[in-house]
């Protein structure tokens, strides 16, 4: 740098302190100053005029590179550059609507439905769970090689809260559902018998009063509850004098000892979701009344791990309580204890589901930003001369490529913007459509973290499709470029190539997209056409518990149902009515236990066991659950008659195959008088265990009038719509007691229904990106084919005048959108066939490799490229030959 240079710059710096205009001005004056001293210094040397001026520039180096210098000195060059190329680029693309919108569109769909999807799993797999040191939060339970998961027996649970090492607190829950009298009508609450220290144990505590402690888990020391704030508001009215008060829940007292806060949370059935704490109405101690039987599991146990205690540790700790436990009661080997972080407990089921919809819209926006590229690709060739002209003026390569990437930015920004707004309507129609009991759904929202997320989609998507056509244009020759123009130019076989590859690879990501699509739509068909087991269509049902206050002994409770469901029966449109102590498909799995046959040496043990049910005599005919062999409950099924039950079809064929299973006699473990053996008088059709499985355990069935139950599950169906019959049946049971609540009406439709909502879920999104994809897929291809053909149209009206039909340049054209979408279909069935292995757990009856959705993708993808060729291809086939002869 010279001397002179060197002065202007500070005194330049100097005068920074004074504001920008004033600055400018002085700035200019004194540059001019000194260019005209230097031409009358030239000019007294013996220049003319004009060369003088030339030199004195010459040695100042440019009055323009100095000017940019000096203001440089605020270091705000690179942000006004920046400035500068957005106002540029905004210009250009206000310039190109068409372009712009066609872009912004696409772009705002892919982002959408990425911030979407990203908002979903966000809440449910990132978030923590909403419980203090859920990190350390694990789920305790048996399984055995018949029982992948099964509860905790309560005095198991006792000893392993006493005896462990590895846990700061354990608890446990289980459901205990109550009826509510005396404050306005009788209502069915939702409840749960927790242990001590519960709230404790996941970080709450109650808004007034106390939780449950020790002393409440005793015997004979009365009841006691926990309200839920809903209910202390909605019931009570907010009373605050609540705390001591009686209520009468199941007919018997219970005292009030605390409420807790509006944002409880409680891990729902199994810990298979997390309920907002205003769906639960209030939580009873959980009493262990009998401390020696071991044989019934009904408690899910939850254990905070003590610091730096390992899942593994903490379960090899309990498989040692539960040794000392077997030697000490002589109990049989059979279950095994197990330890599950509660956050892969809750979440796991889901977390497959989450990643196949995270993936399928990652591969929306590869398709968005390889189509946009694409277009930005033939864009670039229709400004190769623009960029030419820059570049012959001095532009530097990295200048042009920064401009043209800042317009990439712009584009993608735009798109992020709307994508956003498609975002928050989208996600609420996602949270609106999600399965009943989805995981954490209340945790999904838009939140800072989702447009973090959108931001920084939006940089690398505009980055990513903006990059290659970047490049192209800025590596672009000059001299061909201000030659650009020329008749028949495509803009150079580079370019060509590259646009056809971006179409392969489109075209590739939807077939991926498409193959996903229709395995679940083939499944989702299977699934639907397959056999349930029974018939929902008609069947209305309801819950109705009897309060054990009331109805203390087995003959009250039988007699109670047997007259309801006369009652019923006798109602106009009533085909048949029934009772059970459970509904399929309604998420209750049924207890079991080992058994003996009759003439075998086998002993109870979990090889041997079936799930256990009651029924009523019209359970089976009102749920349409057919007869295979023998007959159904009847009159001669009494209390002191011979016990009696029905198997289903796999516990007949499991345990006596090939023989008839009726007159066969078994005895269970914990039956009421194990002494006694039950004759199988029926066999009932199987009922699959899971809507989306064919599996189906053993299972049998008491009657009610030899094993009751105070909580059973009314099902009534009728000769036509069961709707009417809701009302009827809540009389039916107001006449025998006015004082008892009716439940959970569902029509068995609607549970069908929502047994195959989380497929119909996957289903309806993983379908709808893949026909946006495919659309994209076909703008894609119709762009290059498009734009290929404008470019040759002198070409193809050479090949006219030599002779060429319209059948053929036609065929030419079309030709080449088939050879595109087959190497596009082709790399699309490659990729899918390996990642089919993703979506082999949401898919029914149906291989990952089918043959049939294989194949009618690739025809589907072959069929949208002819659609997608044919207009340009007509166009070609409407060359003028005249119009290419005199271009000639």
């Amino acid at each position: 740098m010279s001397l002179r240079r060197r002065l202007y710059i500070l005194l330049h710096r100097a005068r920074s302190l004074f504001r920008r205009d004033t600055v400018e001005r002085d700035l200019d004056r004194e540059l001019d100053f000194h260019l005209h001293q230097q031409m009358e210094e030239n000019m007294e040397s013996g220049m003319d005029p004009q060369e003088a001026r030339a030199a004195a520039q010459r040695v100042l180096g440019g009055v323009a590179q100095i000017q940019e210098e000096c203001r440089d000195m605020r270091r705000t060059h690179h942000i006004e550059t920046l400035v500068s190329d957005i106002r540029y680029a905004a210009r250009v693309l206000r310039r190109a609507p068409g372009f712009t919108i066609t872009i912004v569109l696409t772009l705002a769909i892919a982002i959408g439905a990425n911030s979407a999807i990203f908002s979903v799993v966000q809440g449910v797999l990132l978030k923590p769970l909403p419980f203090a040191n859920a990190g350390r939060l694990v789920r305790i339970y048996y399984n055995s090689d018949t029982q992948p998961k099964f509860p905790l027996n309560p005095n198991d649970f006792h000893d392993y809260r006493a005896r462990n090492r590895s846990f700061t607190s354990m608890a446990a829950i289980t459901r205990s559902d109550a009826q509510l009298a005396g404050a306005g009508e009788t209502v069915r609450l939702r409840a749960f018998s927790v242990t001590a220290g519960y709230f404790e144990l996941l970080g709450f505590r109650p808004a007034m009063g106390r939780e449950f402690t020790s002393d409440d888990e005793q015997t004979g020391r009365g009841r006691t509850a926990v309200l839920s704030d809903r209910l202390w508001r909605t019931r009570f009215h907010a009373d605050p004098a609540i705390l001591g008060k009686t209520l009468t829940l199941d007919a018997q007292p219970v005292t009030v000892v605390g409420v807790m806060p509006p944002d409880t949370s409680h891990p729902g059935n199994n810990f298979h979701a997390v309920a907002d704490g205003d769906t639960v109405d209030l939580w009873f101690p959980f009493v262990f009344e009998d401390r020696q039987g071991r044989g019934s599991h009904y408690m899910d146990g939850l254990g905070l791990l003590k610091e730096g205690v390992t899942p593994a540790q903490a379960q090899a700790d309990l498989v040692s309580v539960l040794e000392g436990i077997r030697r000490e009661t002589g109990s049989e080997q059979g279950w095994r204890v197990h330890l599950i972080p509660l956050f892969q407990e809750m979440v796991g089921r889901t977390r497959r589901i989450l990643l196949v919809l995270f993936g399928a819209v990652g591969l929306l926006l590869l398709i968005a930003c390889v189509n946009a590229a694409n277009l930005l690709l033939a864009r670039s060739t229709a400004r190769a001369r623009e960029i030419a002209v820059r570049s012959a003026l001095g532009a530097a390569r990295g200048r042009i490529l920064r401009q043209l990437l800042t317009e990439s930015l712009v584009l993608a920004g735009a798109g992020a913007l709307l994508g956003t707004a498609l975002a928050h309507a989208g996600l609420r129609v996602i949270v609106a459509f999600l399965p009943a009991g989805f995981p954490r759904a209340a945790a999904i929202r838009l939140d800072t973290g989702v447009l973090l997320f959108t931001v920084i989609t939006a940089m690398l998507t505009g980055l990513l499709f903006g990059l290659a056509p970047a490049l192209s244009a800025a590596r672009a020759d000059v001299q061909q470029g201000l030659r650009e123009g020329a008749r028949g130019s495509t803009g150079g076989r580079r370019k060509a190539r590259l646009r056809d590859l971006l179409v392969v690879a489109e075209t590739g990501l939807a077939g991926v997209l498409l193959i996903a699509a229709g395995l679940l739509l083939h499944g989702f068909v299977n699934l639907l056409r397959s056999d349930p087991g029974f018939r929902p269509q008609q069947v209305l049902t309801a819950s109705v518990v009897l309060p054990a206050k009331r109805y203390p002994k087995d003959e009250q409770r039988a007699r109670f149902y047997e007259q309801l469901m006369d009652h019923l029966e006798a109602l106009p449109g009533v085909k048949a009515a029934g009772a059970g102590s459970d509904l399929p498909w309604t998420g209750y799995d049924g207890n079991a236990d080992g058994f003996r046959v009759e003439g075998r040496r086998d002993s109870y043990s979990d090889h041997t066991t079936a799930r256990y049910h009651i029924a009523t005599a019209h359970y089976f005919e009102a749920l349409g659950i057919p007869l295979r062999d023998g007959r159904f409950f009847d009159a001669r099924d009494t209390a002191k008659g011979p016990f009696v039950l029905i198997v289903n079809e796999t516990m007949a064929r499991r345990y006596w195959p090939g023989e008839t299973a009726i007159g066969k006699r078994i005895t269970f473990r914990g039956m009421p008088k194990e002494s006694d053996w039950m004759r199988i008088v029926g066999v009932v059709g199987d009922i699959r265990d899971d809507p989306g499985s064919n599996s189906v355990r053993p299972a049998f069935w008491l009657p009610l009038t030899q094993e009751t139950d105070r909580a059973l599950s009314v099902a009534v169906r009728a000769t036509s719509d069961p709707g009417p019959l809701t009302r009827q049946l809540r009389e039916a049971v107001a006449r025998l007691d006015p004082e008892l609540a009716v439940s959970d009406f569902r029509f068995m439709t609607r549970v069908a229904e929502e047994s195959v909502a989380t497929q119909r879920f996957v289903l309806f999104l993983v379908g709808l990106f893949a026909g946006i994809a495919l659309i994209l897929a076909a703008i894609g291809i119709y762009g290059v084919i498009s734009y290929s053909v404008s470019r040759r149209m002198p070409e193809f009206g050479m090949r006219m005048a030599l002779g060429a039909t319209r059948s053929d340049l036609m065929r030419l054209i079309l030709g080449q959108s088939t050879r595109l979408s087959l190497a596009g279909a082709a790399a699309g069935l490659v990729c899918a066939a390996l990642s089919a292995q993703l979506l082999e757990s949401l898919l029914y009856e149906v291989r990952g490799l089918d043959p049939i959705t294989f194949g009618a993708v690739g025809a589907l993808i072959l069929v949208t490229a002819a659609a997608a060729a044919y207009q340009p291809a007509r166009r070609a086939a409407r060359a003028d030959p005249m119009t290419s002869l005199r271009a000639e």
